[in-house]
């Protein structure tokens, strides 16, 4: 495992991310610093870096190659989007930047940047067929997939930041995009179940503010949904405050109040020409499509095509301990998902948040190994999970709080009554069950129980164990279950 550094230089930000990067392209963020130098503006309006942005940019980048000394750092990817390509003095500017920190800056073109945006984006949220909107700086991208194949690519020559520093009225903005932006033909003939994905800055503040308006329980920003008549309501709110009353919202950053009217009123005209209902705000992007090009190229010869077990594959290699069994206990929840089908009448949809709650069993442990499970709802709902709804995170909290009962509160259920049901109560009674059921059967972490095979015979059920060894004592273990699971699933139990 080595320590890997992505210093990120676009129109607004210098960032950087270190990270610790294992085999198999797995990755955690250790570390992240972000300066707003806004190069991309001097650049617009000068045609040039100037001196005082090179000096500017110099000592951030000195004060980046300390940290990564900190960080014992093995490896620097130093990335500029295509914005630089514009300044006359772009070779002069990087060679003094190698001479004064020794970073060998890539420059991206603007094709690579929008594929890093659409990589981003496709290996976070589980759109099959989707329409990215991606609101800059300078410009704004929208790009058309089908089953992670670009259909079409259109770039707007404006974005939030130059449409706030040329002070055009928000009113003028939609209008501008209305005239300027021609979908394509497939963009005109959407089909009904193509979602609207929305990323960058603009569009976490929008995703931010949306929340509070519709007092949505859950403080994620990758992955909610927002409802064109919401958006609206948020729009109507901030249209005509100033400066000092936008920077007060709560959810935008002060660096980027300036710009966020203008960002949004971008996002209007868009949704206004296409007719959008509603659209997913991801909270990942360029810099996340960076990390998968640049940093663990081995990801980036294809999407992902299970972004949830990339996820939780990642969360066992730095989070695991060496005596984990979290991948015995995911297999034996999902065989006894598969063999209790006839009990516990559950749809596939609960099949997801079993993988994860399954995968995440003793994740409390992280905070008290008492009681764990009762720690396990905050750990996996605040996990950077990727290719799961909100709904999905949720349940699979409760479902690993369920392994025992008597952590499950209904006063904390309730504050979700508008993302969950009755039905998904009933779910996570019984998920709780079968993933308990299945550490159990793994009690002494020795996998000696590889697969079961159950047989329903009345109001009993034998449970036959497949092992490659004397599994007496996990066998003990899971027996002393038999009570919970006639209570929740309505058989006796019986393993053998």
């Amino acid at each position: 495992m080595e320590k890997v550094a992505l210093i990120e230089l676009n129109e607004v930000d210098l960032k950087l991310v270190i990270m610790a990067v294992a085999q198999g392209g797995y990755y955690n963020v250790v570390e992240t610093i972000n300066e707003n130098i806004r190069l991309g503006q001097n650049v617009l309006q000068e045609g040039l870096v100037t001196a005082g942005k090179i000096t500017e940019t110099l000592n951030i980048l000195k004060m980046f190659r300390k940290v990564c000394e900190n960080y014992s750092v093995s490896k620097v990817v130093s990335i500029a989007t295509s914005f630089v390509k514009d300044a006359k003095n772009q070779k002069s500017f990087f060679d003094e930047i190698y001479n004064n920190t020794s970073f060998t800056f890539t420059i991206l073109s603007p094709e690579e940047e929008v594929k890093c945006i659409y990589t981003g984006i496709v290996n976070s949220i589980d759109v099959p067929k989707g329409v990215i909107v991606d609101v800059g700086a300078n410009n704004t991208h929208i790009i058309h997939y089908n089953r992670r194949t670009i259909l079409n690519i259109t770039t707007l020559p404006f974005g939030a930041v130059s449409m706030a520093d040329g002070k055009v009225p928000y009113a003028e903005i939609v209008e501008k995009v209305k005239a300027e932006y021609q979908p394509s033909e497939s963009l005109t003939l959407l089909e009904q179940d193509i979602m609207f994905v929305g990323t960058g800055q603009t569009m976490v503040s929008i995703g931010k503010l949306a929340k509070r308006v519709a007092h949505y329980p859950l403080d994620i920003d990758n992955n909610y949904v927002v409802t064109t008549d919401v958006f609206n309501a948020v729009f109507n709110k901030v249209k005509d405050l100033d400066l000092d009353q936008t920077v007060k919202l709560k959810g935008v950053s002060e660096d980027r109040a300036d710009y966020l009217v203008s960002g949004m009123a971008i996002v209007k005209g868009i949704i206004e020409k296409l007719n959008i209902q509603n659209f997913s705000i991801s909270a990942c992007g360029l810099d996340e499509g960076l990390i998968y090009s640049y940093v663990v190229p081995e990801t980036n010869d294809k999407p992902l095509s299970d972004m949830l077990a990339y996820s939780l594959e990642t969360i066992r290699t730095f989070f695991d301990g060496e005596n984990s069994n979290t991948q015995t206990v995911y297999n034996l929840s999902l065989i006894l998902f598969k063999q209790l089908k006839v009990m516990h009448k559950l749809p596939r949809s609960y099949v997801k948040p079993l993988r994860i709650a399954s995968s995440m069993y003793d994740c409390g442990r992280r905070i008290n190994f008492e009681n764990n499970s009762k720690y396990s709802f905050d750990v996996i709902v605040n996990s950077k999970l990727n290719g799961v709804s909100h709904k999905d995170l949720l349940l699979a909290g409760f479902a690993c709080k369920c392994q025992n009962l008597d952590n499950l509160s209904l006063s904390e259920w309730v504050n979700y009554k508008d993302i969950l049901t009755e039905e998904d109560l009933d779910a996570v009674r019984k998920l709780g069950v079968i993933i308990n059921l299945a550490s159990k059967l793994d009690s002494s972490k020795s996998g000696n129980v590889y697969d079961i095979s159950c047989d329903i015979l009345g109001d009993s059920i034998i449970m036959k164990t497949i092992v490659k060894s004397d599994a007496s004592f996990d066998i003990r273990q899971a027996m002393k279950l038999a009570p919970v699971f006639k209570k929740i699933l309505k058989k006796n139990l019986q393993i053998i």
